[in-house]
């Protein structure tokens, strides 16, 4: 697969960091292939101009020169989805996702990660914005609003003053990915694009509902529901990202703090979306060890490893303590990481994902103080209890048994809290350590 950067128009799925949009938010990057379109209209010069002029005004900034419209049909779309998703990397990918979103108990076990992907983008795409080949993409049948197409139209903007194309990590990294980070640049951009598209709204109060415009932004085409904690990752960029921007907005009275956000430093994780103070007092993430890429031993091979943020860790919690119980505890986050070894192949068939007896995970997660530390242990207590259907393999002893066929520890030391999962108790001492 290619390598790939910020995906506008469809936020990143980052329930676990590694997830970058489940492969398929290449769709909404724009591709290397070289589709070749035929002219055809679905908003007219006029429209495209009027919205134009008032995102400017809003914005603060002028277009450079004009944006590059054009139309696909609802089958190119998928069309072009299915040619990225063929490849070995794509699947690899999506493979390493659903099986850890499984074993953190996300997800259902019986989910179906390809069908996720076709309903979040087979059909019901509006319109994306691709800063590769700097075009707005429409999709001909569908119908976009001018709230929505100002929020499109900020992308092209602000990419033309700040390359977006740069932002959003890299898919083709290796096991080894900075998740979170991607987390807070996906929230700057679509939290500058949601606040325009709000301000549009306050002028134009007759064209569409705020919730419209944004039900819009996150059509899925399925009348399938899709997966809570899927649904949760799609709608925080927006949300948390619009909470974002005013914040930085209201603190100047202007753009200025958003223009060197995107310029020059933008959020290296969720933390600094939820809580923008962070960002202001420049307080990065703590750094957290991992034990060795050889720990598994013979046989063993690393296949994914990814920082692991706030809003991650409110996703393992919100199923027993709620959200605001869960964004409480995870409000001590200062730094965290995930990795996952497996033995044999992902794609297994005698060993459907969660596979226990083949896969090896430790978590580690830093917070705020020592105390902050012991209360997290024993929430993520109740979450291996309660989501994971563990417990305890013997009177006093600290590892439980998971699903019968897995074993997890926890412990705590100092500031930071360690979560390991192995089939075997030896396994499971060294990734302890």
């Amino acid at each position: 697969m290619r390598r790939r950067r910020f995906a506008v128009g469809t936020p990143e799925l980052a329930v676990v960091a590694v997830l970058v949009a489940l492969v398929a938010g290449a769709l909404l990057l724009g591709g290397t292939a070289e589709e070749r379109q035929q002219p055809r209209t679905v908003v007219s010069a006029q429209r495209l101009a009027r919205v134009e002029r008032q995102v400017e005004e809003i914005r603060g900034l002028r277009f450079k020169r004009p944006v590059r419209v054009e139309v696909m049909t609802g089958a190119e779309v998928r069309a072009y989805a299915e040619r990225e998703m063929s490849g070995a990397s794509a699947q690899r990918s999506l493979a390493t996702s659903g099986e850890l979103m499984k074993l953190l108990g996300l997800v259902d076990p019986d989910v179906d990660f390809e069908q996720v992907n076709s309903d979040v983008y087979g059909e019901q795409v509006a319109g994306f914005y691709d800063p590769r080949r700097e075009r707005l993409a429409l999709v001909e049948g569908v119908g976009i609003d001018d709230a929505t197409l100002a929020h499109e139209l900020t992308h092209a903007l602000e990419d033309q003053y700040f390359d977006l194309e740069r932002l959003g990590g890299d898919a083709d990294a290796g096991v080894v990915f900075d998740g979170d980070a991607a987390t807070g640049e996906t929230g700057l951009v679509e939290g500058t694009a949601t606040l325009v598209m709000t301000r549009f709204l306050e002028r134009n109060p007759g064209a569409v509902s705020l919730g419209d415009a944004f039900g819009q932004l996150l059509s899925a085409s399925s009348a399938r529901p899709l997966p809570p904690a899927v649904m949760r990752s799609l709608v925080f960029p927006y949300t948390a990202g619009q909470s974002f921007a005013e914040r930085l907005y209201a603190t100047t009275g202007d753009w200025r703090l958003l223009d060197n956000a995107l310029r020059d430093r933008p959020p290296v994780s969720s933390a600094e979306l939820i809580d923008p103070a962070r960002w202001l007092r420049v307080e990065r993430p703590e750094p957290v060890a991992l034990p060795p890429a050889d720990t598994g031993g013979a046989g063993w091979r690393r296949v994914a490893q990814t920082t692991f943020g706030e809003f991650d860790l409110r996703e393992l919690l919100v199923d027993t303590l709620g959200e605001h119980g869960a964004g409480r505890v995870a409000s001590s986050w200062t730094g965290g990481r995930l990795v996952l070894w497996r033995r044999g192949s992902l794609s297994a068939d005698d060993c459907a994902a969660p596979c226990r007896s083949r896969d090896a995970l430790a978590l580690r997660v830093r917070v705020d103080s020592p105390r902050a530390a012991r209360k997290l242990r024993a929430q993520l207590q109740r979450w291996l209890w309660a989501t994971l259907d563990a417990s305890e393999t013997s009177p006093g002893s600290p590892v439980e048994e998971v699903d019968g066929d897995g074993l997890a520890e926890l412990s705590v030391e100092g500031r930071e809290v360690r979560v390991a999962m192995a089939p075997d108790a030896a396994l499971l001492a060294r990734l302890m350590r």
